[in-house]
């Protein structure tokens, strides 16, 4: 049985070993990232005095390819003096000198909104953009005296009075409402050599739809075609979770047909991804957004982390604080002088490997079923060679179980049997890693013993991705599910297997107090792990700890897991050798720190199942994780061997 079960995993290791050569060459081709500053920022430092030639090449010497920009709006061409917007209050102001029954018309007569009043000279386009977007919600004002001869339009809705009104400041959406994209101005920027980015956002309907026939019309013009959504809905999503989406997957469908690109925000939930993904095959370019005047600082470190570490290949860069300008507690120059500096230091601490550039998604990643099939099988076999370790009976149950879990997925093809297979065979690959160094007879024997934890560990780690196979995992729209689990199982049933054979011992051991002293502490320690655990996790990280992070990254490229290096592998080699030379009690604290042991295992696992990142990345960190770790636990090692010979002498004097 154990022979048959060794050749299902070594086949299934060969069948899908395509998966995996496939996504390394396909992450390893797609080195460059591209920088992204807003043009409503440039415009801003523009206006208050930076040339904006200077502004423009100082950003494309500095490595920045992409402009964004938003459609525009009425209030933009507030800004540009070429329409003025007046309430009913205002017009009434206005009209002192005419007759009270005209007065009285204005004040009462028509519905809340606004006037707007265009410039003669402003472009017909944009006064047919403003008449289409508002369609039967607009009329064309011809009975106010003074202004005979004037395009005044009054747009039903809400007055600026009335959103300010004990309320503070709130966008109207008369104001903001998307009317069309400056062509003039993206051609502008793109003869400069930048790749213009469409902002939009879910304020687009069947009356200013041609906003979106512009976007193609400028795509097939100039070039751009990728496209991030403000705030935190996506174009179509249903302003409330009860009503239908079936506008959101169809603009996801005409924008994929039309050859777009999708730019989610790294951090910001924003409802419709899953829908946009779908309809995306996943093929999207996530994004990282840099604000270098937040205040959090490390904006150089985080960049790099984002285009090195987690296949981040958009970085939105903020250059200016439009707040902090307006309210003149900074000027143009020192904004620019900052962002200036920040730009300088990404292009330059960036791995050589990765240059800017104009970002690409990544090709596509698609397993065919019967690899995926293959996968699954495999982990049953391996599944079932750990469970011989307990009887042939409990290996064909959970053969015959993780065969249930893959059948599960050929009838529905939920990834939901796939993550589950995944947790499972991740947590039993570390565990069996942890307890192989049980017997120990020779200092051979501990080497052999270590490479064999860590050759177990990665055959989990190579089911695991060949399970959760595809773009959806490379970009984080699906993720690896379990990691809580996968922090507490190992270290769990690595214990309570080492101490199956003197449980009634242990049971009646007398309970001193510094045994509850030592349990409570292990707790506490577990308790840390598991917060610290997880692809997101808000980690209790010093500063002191982010600095050696941050100079052990510098230095080898990539840094180790601190709970392999430093804990798992270095207690797991005392382990091994306490076994080895140990007899009675003292053997039985060696199996003990198998326990611990198998930290460095479950997080070499756990580093494989952030999908996200490189595998050569991963690797890399996995390999020093190795070294470092045993190399430590030889130090260890000497430490012990020290207090074991001086104890005594210790003790007398005590």
């Amino acid at each position: 049985m154990k022979k048959v079960l060794m050749a299902i995993v070594v086949i299934s290791i060969l069948i899908t070993a395509p998966l995996i050569y496939n996504r390394a060459k396909i992450e390893w081709n797609n080195d460059t990232y591209e920088m992204i500053v807003p043009y409503e920022e440039i415009r801003e430092l523009a206006i208050r005095g930076l040339d904006t030639d200077t502004i423009v090449k100082t950003l494309y010497d500095n490595g920045v390819r992409g402009i964004s920009f938003e459609p525009t709006g009425i209030q933009d061409l507030v800004k540009q003096g070429l329409v003025m917007t007046l309430t009913k209050s205002d017009l009434f102001s206005m009209l002192q000198k005419e007759d009270e029954n005209t007065r009285e018309s204005i004040l009462y007569s028509r519905e809340n909104g606004l006037y707007v009043l265009l410039r003669n000279d402003l472009d017909d386009r944009w006064e047919n953009a403003i008449v289409k977007s508002f369609g039967d919600r607009i009329d064309k004002v011809t009975d106010l005296p003074i202004f005979k001869g004037e395009s005044i339009y009054f747009i039903k809705g809400i007055s600026k009075e009335e959103l300010t009104r004990g309320m503070g400041a709130v966008a109207n959406p008369i104001l903001t409402r998307p009317i069309g994209f400056d062509e003039n101005l993206m051609t502008e920027f793109a003869s400069y050599g930048f790749e213009p980015v469409f902002r939009i956002g879910n304020n687009i309907n069947e009356n200013n739809e041609y906003v979106l026939d512009q976007m193609k019309q400028l795509q097939d013009k100039l070039g751009g075609h990728k496209i991030i959504f403000t705030g935190n809905t996506m174009l179509g999503v249903a302003p409330h979770k009860d009503l239908k989406t079936e506008d959101a997957e169809q603009y996801a469908l005409r924008l994929v047909n039309e050859g777009f690109v999708l730019m989610p925000i790294e951090f910001t939930k924003q409802d419709g991804l899953n829908i946009y993904a779908k309809q995306f095959n996943n093929k999207i370019v996530r994004l990282h957004s840099l604000d270098f005047f937040d205040g959090r600082g490390g904006y150089t470190d985080r960049a790099t982390r984002a285009v090195k570490e987690r296949n981040i290949r958009g970085l939105y860069v903020h250059v200016a604080d439009i707040k902090k300008l307006e309210e003149e507690t900074i000027t143009a120059e020192q904004s620019f002088e900052v962002a200036t500096q920040e730009l300088e230091a990404i292009t330059s601490q960036m791995a050589d490997k990765h240059q800017p550039g104009i970002a690409q998604s990544y090709d596509l990643l698609q397993a065919s079923k019967w690899m995926t099939i293959a996968g699954l099988v495999g982990v049953a076999a391996f599944i079932g060679l750990a469970a011989l370790m307990v009887s042939e009976k409990i290996a064909l149950l959970t053969f015959a179980g993780m065969l249930l879990v893959a059948a599960g997925y050929i009838v529905t093809g939920a990834t939901m049997f796939l993550q589950a297979a995944s947790l499972v065979v991740s947590i039993v690959a570390a565990t069996w890693a942890a307890i192989s160094g049980e017997y120990i007879n020779s200092k051979k024997d501990m080497v052999f013993k270590f490479l064999k934890g860590a050759f177990l560990a990665l055959i989990g780690v190579w089911f695991v991705m060949s399970l959760l196979y595809g773009n959806q995992f490379l970009v984080k729209i699906e993720e690896f599910r379990g990691v809580k689990l996968l922090f507490i199982l190992p270290i769990v049933l690595t214990f309570l297997h080492v101490i199956r054979d003197h449980v009634k011992d242990l049971a009646m051991t007398v309970v001193r107090n510094y045994y509850l002293v030592i349990v409570a502490v292990i707790a506490a320690g577990l308790m840390i792990l598991v917060v610290r655990s997880g692809n997101d996790a808000g980690e209790m990280v010093s500063g002191t700890e982010l600095v050696l992070r941050q100079k052990l990254e510098d230095f080898l490229f990539v840094r180790p897991r601190t709970k392999e290096f430093l804990i798992g592998y270095p207690l797991l080699v005392l382990g091994m050798y306490i076994i080895y030379q140990g007899k009675g009690w003292e053997q039985r604290i060696g199996k003990y720190l198998l326990a611990g042991g198998a930290i460095g295992f479950l997080s070499t696992v756990n580093t494989f199942t952030h999908l996200h990142i490189p595998i050569y990345l991963s690797l890399l960190r996995t390999v020093y994780g190795f070294v470092f770790g045993a190399l430590l636990g030889l130090v260890l090692i000497f430490l012990y061997r020290l207090a074991k010979k001086y104890w005594p002498m210790i003790q007398e004097r005590l």
